[in-house]
């Protein structure tokens, strides 16, 4: 069984304006960000569909719901199907605060090599790995709130198998989640060499997922029509 899965990222929030890590928390999407769900929405507009899903957190329904509502290829499907899953890595007692800030404080705990030039998440994950990244706030937060790795793949396993369940050889499937979710995806199937870069909101992969991988068949920026 294979079938082409189109994972995209919600478009830009207030959060996201503002540089704060967003995680659960569930800030309106902003005027660009409208705008970059919509833009999506165009260079989707011909792919026929056979399903939709977002995560269950608003800027990912509401950026699905403006890609479906361009789309005249796949019939009534003007609603993803929300699935937890595919909700963004929790931040724990770090949610909403400056991810710069955050950034330099843990890898200065952590002792990081060149700890005082480490200001973003993307550059954590140059020296942890996205999984390492993530078992590094779990560590680090005094609530230990924050998902590690194994947390957060033991979720998203259930909602890619849901996916897997409901479609067959080759489907076209949206899901719209979030910008680590996308970054956590590339370094688990692909490659740890360009996650430290986060992609911009709006951005679409495409994947084929088989019946226990997912392989990439093209990771862009917004520019690029499919």
């Amino acid at each position: 069984m294979s079938f082409n899965l189109y994972l995209v990222r919600h478009g830009q929030t207030y959060l996201n304006k503002y540089g704060r890590m967003q995680g659960w928390s569930d800030a309106p999407l902003t005027e660009s960000g409208i705008t970059d769900a919509d833009a999506a929405g165009k260079r989707l507009a011909n792919v026929d569909f056979a399903g939709a899903y977002s995560s269950d957190l608003s800027r990912a329904r509401i950026t699905a719901e403006h890609i479906l509502a361009q789309n005249d290829q796949s019939g009534d499907l003007t609603a993803p199907v929300e699935l937890p899953g595919f909700r963004e890595v929790f931040f724990g007692v770090y949610e909403g605060l400056r991810g710069d800030e955050i950034a330099g404080e843990i890898a200065a705990e952590k002792q990081l090599a060149d700890a005082d030039k480490i200001t973003s998440y993307g550059d954590l994950t140059k020296h942890l790995t996205m999984d390492g990244t993530m078992d590094t706030f779990h560590e680090v937060d005094p609530y230990h709130d924050a998902e590690s790795a194994e947390m957060f793949w033991k979720r998203f396993d259930v909602a890619l198998d849901t996916v897997r369940q409901n479609h067959n050889d080759g489907d076209n499937v949206l899901v719209v989640a979030h910008g680590t979710v996308v970054r956590n995806v590339a370094g688990r199937f692909d490659s740890e060499k360009t996650t430290h870069i986060a992609p911009q909101n709006g951005m679409v992969s495409v994947w084929e997922v088989t019946d226990d991988d997912l392989k990439m068949k093209a990771y862009n920026d917004t520019t690029t029509i499919w």
